[in-house]
Order: structure tokens, then sequence, then C-alpha cells
């Protein structure tokens, strides 16, 4: 009976030491940091079906906003020298090469342009949270707090920039 009681006891402070707030703090602190969950992942789809994925999520925007995506496609920039912006985007184009689509990206942290970033036309996986935000008086969606990987060894510069701010 008296060894049941002491197993009970250390089983007991056992199990408050695990839940205790001090020192979940320190386990927290150890585990490495998750990685973002993916809502929408178009990186791996085929031309045609990233194509039409982007082009539906640019009709209808609303049920993705706030949602993180993660697609591949082309690096493309415009250069808005009369307001001193640098508008840098993600696209996509369909089988046949003949129409677009793209969504503009803010990278996360600080990255000057041109230095940090690929040439136009490098092939980039950029992930990043879908927001919506207003210039101008027009709307336009951008991936925020974005991620952007992209192998400095496959860049092409004859490529031309193609983002219209049109």
């Amino acid at each position: 009976m008296r060894k049941t009681v002491r197993n009970l006891v250390l089983f007991l402070i056992a199990a408050v030491l695990s839940v205790c707030p001090f020192c979940s703090m320190y386990a927290e602190a150890e585990t490495p940091e998750e990685p973002p969950i993916i809502d929408m992942d178009i990186s791996g789809m085929s031309s045609t079906l990233a194509y039409a994925q982007i082009y539906n999520l640019l009709s209808d925007p609303s049920p993705w906003l706030g949602k993180t995506i993660r697609m591949s496609g082309l690096y493309s920039f415009y250069d808005d020298q009369e307001h001193n912006i640098v508008y840098h985007a993600c696209i996509i184009s369909d089988a046949t090469a003949c129409c677009t689509q793209g969504i503009e990206f803010v990278w996360a942290g600080e990255h000057p342009w041109p230095v940090d970033y690929p040439e136009s036309g490098t092939e980039i996986t950029v992930t990043g949270r879908l927001e919506i935000y207003e210039e101008g008086g027009r709307k336009y969606l951008h991936l925020v707090d974005a991620d952007l990987l992209w192998d400095p060894g496959q860049e092409t510069s004859s490529v031309r920039p193609a983002v219209s701010r049109s």
C-alpha cells in the first residue's frame, strides 16, 4: 500500500511539473519555429492548373484574404520611378504561354533592390499572406511577409520586366 501511495505521489508531481507554466516556458523556447501552414500551395501544379487557380483567386480573393499562399513562377518587377516604388511579382503563364497572371509580393525583412533580388525572368517560389491594399483609388492584391526562394544558378537576363500597373 505504501509503495502504491509513493508511486501515485511521484506520478502527480511529474504531472504537475509537466504542465507548470514556468517549466513549459523552457520547453517552448527550445522548440524550433514551426513552418507556416500553407492554405493554398500551387507551387507544384501544372502550368495550366496553376494559371487557373491564380485566375480564380484574382477573380474572387475574399475566401483567401489573410491566408498563406505558395506559388512558383517567374520573377518580374515594375520600377515606378515617378513615385520611387518598385513592385515585385510572381508571374504564372498558362500551358501555351499566351496568357499570364501574377501576384505582387512584399519580401519580409530588409532586401535592397536590385542587389538582393533575382534577375527578371528567374524561376522563383514565393510564400506569403494574401492581403488587399489601396493605392491611387484602386485596390490591389499582394502577398505580404513573403519568403522568396530561387536558384541563383538559373538566373537569366534575357527576359524583360513584365509587370504592369495599368
